[in-house]
């Protein structure tokens, strides 16, 4: 009888653990595949997002830079990693634009990842060296055309919103410029510092204290309207360029494959971080970024009408690689 009480009891046991919970999620490090190098705005803000992800999941949220080539090898790592649910990668609004841009991928964007969550936006400015003398996009136009072959404009990248818009500046107003791609955004700051780069069209929340001591020149904001972060300067809108979606957003994808249900916490959590007030007045208000954090769904959605317009603006520019 002891015996069979015995069997009993490690039968019952054994019930219990299958049919107990596994391990939750996450539980261990997770990485985030960047493509900008350390220093920038949107790296600032993701070491700001991966603290806080470490004090809610107890799980170390780590940032692996990988620059260069726009965007591209850090794309192939993230591929390349386990799509287990621990393995994320950023990506801005170029990304998904390569296709476009490139005759050979060593990924396919849309097939190869899965869009995660959308986290933010960022206001951009068309910001000039006070070299150029101009005070609005006019002046610049008029500048440029009286200078030609002088002035030089810098991006990240060919895809890069900066690329596209002063290279469809260029295009359509006939301005003989010529284009330099930096690495990343520390990189472009000091280029146009230094009056090495003339004009370029990046994240309002790196040139705002620039701009306040006189060093650059913020001649325009993006969108159709004025930010609140500077309501001194007109819009695009405001100055005649209409019709170009010139927004850039920054979203987080995984591996193809991988769990929605891990994958799907993602925005949760960011939500929960962009909820509190303390951070989201420090860290994305004055940076200049507007909070998103959808689902994976509904990105989805917004990347089919985004690709479409990016690859208008890419034709009308015409941008390319070989």
């Amino acid at each position: 009888m002891r015996d069979a009480a015995r069997i009993g009891l490690l039968f019952a046991l054994l019930v219990v653990a299958g049919n107990a919970p596994a391990q939750s999620y996450p539980d261990k490090a997770l990485r985030l595949y960047s493509p900008f190098p350390p220093g920038g705005p949107i790296d600032t803000l993701t070491r700001q997002i991966g603290a806080e992800l470490t004090k809610s999941w107890g799980q170390p949220f780590v940032i692996e830079n990988g620059p260069g080539a726009n965007g591209i090898i850090s794309a192939e790592n993230c591929r390349k990693s386990s799509n287990d649910g621990y393995s994320y990668c950023l990506f801005d609004r170029t990304t998904p634009l390569l296709p476009y841009l490139y005759s050979k991928l060593p990924f396919d964007v849309m097939r190869d990842f899965d869009p995660v969550s959308n986290v933010v936006y960022t206001a951009l400015a068309l910001v000039v060296h006070p070299s150029v003398g101009a005070n609005n996009l006019k002046e610049f136009i008029a500048a440029a055309r009286a200078r030609p072959g002088v002035f030089n404009y810098g991006s990240l990248g060919p895809a890069t919103t900066a690329n596209l818009l002063v290279g469809w500046l260029k295009k359509q107003e006939n301005l003989d410029m010529t284009h330099i791609v930096y690495k990343g955004p520390p990189d472009l700051f000091r280029a146009m510092l230094a009056g090495e780069s003339h004009i370029t069209y990046l994240g309002v929340g790196g040139f705002i204290n620039f701009h306040k001591a006189g060093k650059l020149r913020v001649i325009a904001m993006s969108g159709d309207k004025r930010s609140p972060l500077m309501p001194e300067i007109p819009s695009l809108a405001e100055q005649g360029i209409n019709g170009i979606d010139t927004r850039v957003w920054f979203g987080f994808f995984a591996p193809a494959g991988a769990p929605k249900d891990r994958a799907g916490r993602m925005p949760v959590e960011l939500k929960k971080i962009f909820a509190n007030p303390g951070f989201n007045e420090k860290n994305l208000i004055a940076a200049g970024f507007e909070p998103i954090a959808n689902t994976p769904e509904e990105f989805a959605k917004d990347l089919v009408r985004d690709r479409a317009s990016g690859a208008e603006l890419i034709k009308i520019s015409g941008a390319h690689v070989e």
